[in-house]
């Protein structure tokens, strides 16, 4: 073998022979000089699959070393009361004003819950609201239609003379 060449595994990108390395291993650690500051404690980091090896690894999602949480929620949620006041409100489709009666109650009451907590939601409140009143007033017209058609069916009846 020529000498200007290094041998297997000696070249620039290769650590230190194995013996070496074994030695440092083996060789007892160095005491530091004692810190006037009392030492932190840092939580040891794991990546996926892997335990911590002192300790337990933070529970899945929490933030690490002080780092922001990457997928944090910031929007407000949305009523409750309103999405259920959109909801019979639709609904009175099918239901008529069993569904329309609730649709203006939870209207009325998830519109206040919303100025009070600055929730999401009030335009679905809204609509519900409307949608509640609009079925109501639909309601009502076709009672009174009814009862103006059944009496004018009733009372043109002729009754026979006697």
């Amino acid at each position: 073998m020529t000498s200007d060449q290094p041998e297997f595994g000696q070249g620039p990108f290769s650590g230190p022979p194995p013996e070496q390395t074994q030695a440092a291993q083996t060789q007892p650690a160095q005491t530091q000089p004692a810190q006037t500051q009392p030492a932190q404690t840092q939580p040891a980091q794991t990546q996926y699959g892997q335990q911590a090896q002192y300790g337990s690894a933070p529970a899945y999602g929490q933030p690490q070393n002080g780092q922001a949480m990457p997928y944090t929620r910031t929007a407000r949620g949305t009523n409750a009361l309103a999405i259920t006041a959109l909801c019979c409100g639709i609904g009175q489709i099918i239901l008529g004003p069993l569904a329309g009666i609730p649709a203006v109650i939870t209207g009325f009451m998830s519109l206040g819950q919303i100025a009070r907590t600055g929730e999401d939601g009030r335009g679905m409140a809204i609509a519900g609201l409307v949608l509640g009143i609009i079925g109501l007033l639909l309601t009502a017209l076709f009672i009174i239609l009814f009862v103006v058609a059944w009496n004018h069916v009733t009372s043109s009846q002729v009754m026979p003379a006697g």
